[in-house]
């Protein structure tokens, strides 16, 4: 199996200091995002949405979750978790095939994403951090 970095999510305000750093002066910059039903920016470098920013009313900045794009099926993916007993959620991308599969270990969340064949509505969308609590 492969994984490959797809994003760091933070949880900041628009204003935040993160976004002074990482748009100001790394020159990300602001670019589209699915439509998702909560504000927040993607930061891109040329074409890659590296940083995904979820809007948080908190203007300290926290780490959301870290994402790696995987090459393995849903079935097998969600199988080899119940095998190792490892609680998931799974979400939606908006108007998109791909699946986000998230994985609470302590306090760090691990996003892995991979496609999905049905069509979109298989998933409940992914509407707000909270719900990986």
């Amino acid at each position: 199996m492969a994984i490959t970095f797809n994003h760091l999510n933070l949880l900041a305000s628009t204003d935040s200091d993160a976004a002074k750093l990482l748009v100001g002066v790394l020159g990300l910059e602001i670019g589209s995002r699915p439509n998702f039903p909560f504000k927040g920016q993607w930061l891109y470098q040329g074409d890659k949405a590296l940083i995904h920013i979820i809007e948080s009313e908190e203007q300290a900045c926290r780490l959301g979750h870290i994402a790696f794009e995987i090459n393995m099926n849903l079935t097998e993916l969600t199988a080899k978790l119940q095998e190792h007993r490892l609680k998931y959620n799974i979400f939606q991308v908006p108007d998109s095939k791909i699946v986000q599969v998230f994985v609470k270990i302590g306090e760090l969340v691990f996003e892995l994403q991979t496609q999905h064949e049905n069509s979109q509505q298989a998933f409940d969308t992914f509407n707000h951090h909270q719900e990986l609590l």
